[in-house]
């Protein structure tokens, strides 16, 4: 298994802090948010065989990760995707394939933005059992007002996900689709045919999507908090919830 974590956002809903800072540099309670994600990388390599970790950022702050992976002795790789603001970037689909440079292998794919609980031990074993197909990680947001705030799906009783509505304004579902992605070696082609068909490559949520009516996905519900870090109040959750 390889892994890609996306963090070449800009985080323009966080002016000014990220205008100097990447938003998955942002200090939580004096550790920055990455290394809350790198943490659980650390334990995923000691149950399964982690191959590499691609972190593709922007040319505004690749230094930044440059230096914060000297500081921290973090065990990845670090990649440019050559794009200086919003007006030139990938977007998350783009980058996304930008990290994932084969299709011999089976990528776990993370936002570098969110702050989860869950360790992914369970989400890996629920995907690589429903291998060739794709997994989603998924978060019970509780209620039908915070359920409009994203990506939302209803799964049947076999965990497949049949329906996937972007921000819905009356939400079938509390069941959020979180930037946790898993796709085995067998289904990279699909993010390829994807890609060929669209015009604009952006928000990861239209591919899986597109996925859903072209394939199986299956959603797997992670454990524990998780939190968005999209805004100010975000931010402060997020000092609250992860204090240790």
């Amino acid at each position: 298994m390889k892994i890609a974590i996306l963090a070449a956002g800009y985080g323009t809903r966080l002016y000014p802090i990220t205008q100097n800072i990447a938003k998955p540099l942002i200090p939580i309670n004096n550790k920055p948010m990455m290394n809350y994600l790198m943490d659980k990388i650390d334990l995923l390599r000691d149950k399964f065989c982690v191959k590499e970790v691609n972190i593709v950022t922007n040319n505004k702050f690749y230094t930044s990760f440059l230096d914060w992976k000297k500081k921290y002795k973090i065990n990845a790789e670090i990649l440019n995707d050559g794009s200086n603001s919003q007006d030139d970037m990938l977007g998350a689909i783009g980058d996304m394939k930008f990290a994932i440079n084969s299709n011999n292998s089976d990528w776990l794919v993370l936002g570098g933005d969110n702050l989860f609980e869950d360790d992914l031990l369970g989400f890996i074993d629920f995907s690589l059992r429903n291998r060739p197909y794709s997994s989603v990680g998924l978060y019970d947001v509780k209620t039908k007002k915070e359920a409009s705030r994203f990506g939302i799906v209803i799964v049947n009783n076999r965990k497949r996900i049949v329906e996937f509505y972007e921000k819905p304004m009356i939400p079938l579902s509390t069941l959020a689709a979180s930037c946790v992605y898993f796709f085995s070696k067998q289904s990279l082609n699909l993010l390829d045919e994807f890609i060929s068909q669209k015009a604009k490559i952006d928000a990861s949520g239209k591919f899986i999507a597109w996925l859903v009516d072209n394939s199986k996905v299956f959603g797997y519900t992670l454990k524990g908090k998780w939190i968005d870090i999209g805004h100010f109040d975000s931010l402060k959750l997020a000092e609250k919830e992860f204090k240790s």
